[in-house]
């Protein structure tokens, strides 16, 4: 049985199967940098808000503490998420998020950024994402969303672990 923070996240068993043991043993060894893929409306970004708040969750995503309630309604300080509707992802919101990772968490020992549509950023942006990538702060966890793995630059590629939404609308 999921645990009630994935409860709103249908089909995909598999990958809700791999957040749920990611976090299970978030206390070991967690991986650093995910990356969520999947077409438009699949649920990648919903997926992505979901494990930030199992991740900071002292019972590992109980739906129904204070921090799994501040990150559903995204107001959880160590979690933090970069969306645009512009065409591309500037250089500088890459920057201010990367400057914040640095800060770690303060209600979890996790801090959680996340990258909506991270196909946005053109190679230079990336390249700044791609320093924090190779040289993670303590308990920061990266979590980007993009329609394919294609859409990523292969260096960041090679720095995440993959979780692929398919084509089933969440």
């Amino acid at each position: 049985m999921p645990k009630p923070i994935f409860n709103d996240l249908f089909g995909q068993q598999d990958a809700i199967a791999a957040l749920e043991q990611a976090v299970k043993h978030k206390r070991d060894k967690l991986n650093h940098a995910w990356l969520f893929t999947g077409p438009p409306g699949s649920g990648r970004s919903n997926a992505a808000v979901a494990f930030a708040a199992a991740l900071v969750c002292p019972d590992d995503g109980c739906g129904n503490c204070q921090s799994c309630l501040l990150a559903l309604a995204g107001g959880h300080p160590d979690i933090d998420v970069l969306a645009t509707e512009k065409v591309s992802i500037s250089i500088e919101e890459v920057r201010n998020l990367v400057q914040a990772s640095q800060l770690g968490g303060t209600m979890s020992r996790f801090k959680v950024m996340i990258i909506e549509d991270a196909d946005r950023m053109v190679e230079r942006t990336s390249n700044v994402l791609l320093k924090a990538l190779e040289e993670p702060p303590p308990g920061t966890i990266w979590i980007l969303c993009a329609p394919s793995e294609a859409d990523m630059l292969a260096t960041i590629r090679s720095r995440v672990r993959r979780v692929d939404r398919k084509s089933t609308r969440l």
